[in-house]
């Protein structure tokens, strides 16, 4: 049994999507960060950077203590590994492609596309030097994956936790974007969005938080 310690943002998405296509035993931990109850110091004994995603696997494969992992990275690289599915193999240049595209999201994805919309919808007065700044970034990542998805159905061959982990950010309408002018985008994001566990995925976090705007699939 995995526990998982989320709240479905685009980040907590990532791992219940990986979670349902794995068909993994596991329970939703909900921790409402709209109220705060990441800064529990419960929570920060399961995730040391007090945000979500966390887990907590009762059945590690190794030992016979639960393990606790924060980082959806570290996180979507070690349930992979357990299963032995959506990963290549340690040392294949495929893990590598997989694993490049995975910290392309990390690294720049979230950071980036979570400020610009950060700015978009909560800042007090506009700021146009970090909108400007922003959004600049933002068009240079949504051209970044056009150009690698153009003649490929999936970033890193096949579908892994690259695409699992890219998918739950790419949120045009909120970012301003339309997908007619990134035709290979928006072929991906369906090919993704009709498969059933992703649409598990989403249903389950409606039932935690309806209202979260990362849930809305255009």
């Amino acid at each position: 049994m995995i526990d998982l310690y989320y709240w479905p943002t685009a980040n907590g998405l990532k791992i219940g999507i990986l979670l349902e296509e794995l068909g993994l035993d596991h329970r939703l931990q909900p921790v409402n960060i709209r109220a705060g109850e990441q800064r529990a110091a419960a929570f920060r004994q399961i995730s040391a950077n007090g945000r979500i995603p966390a887990i907590v696997d009762h059945t590690p494969s190794t030992g016979s203590e639960p393990l606790s992992l924060f980082e959806s990275g570290a996180i979507l690289t070690y349930l992979a590994d357990k299963a032995g599915r959506f990963l290549p193999a340690a040392g294949s240049v495929q893990r590598q492609r997989v694993q490049e595209w995975l910290f392309w999201q990390v690294g720049h994805v979230t950071p980036y596309l979570s400020q610009w919309q950060l700015f978009r919808e909560k800042a007090p007065e506009p700021i146009p030097f970090a909108l400007d700044l922003l959004q600049g970034e933002a068009t240079r990542l949504y051209e970044v994956l056009e150009r690698r998805l153009d003649g490929r159905d999936y970033v890193a061959g096949d579908y892994s936790i690259a695409d699992m982990a890219i998918f739950p950010w790419i949120q045009p309408r909120r970012q301003g974007f339309d997908l007619a002018d990134y035709p290979a985008i928006r072929a991906w994001r369906e090919r993704i969005q009709a498969r059933p566990a992703v649409q598990r995925a989403y249903v389950r976090g409606r039932e935690v938080a309806p209202a979260e705007r990362s849930l809305v699939l255009e």
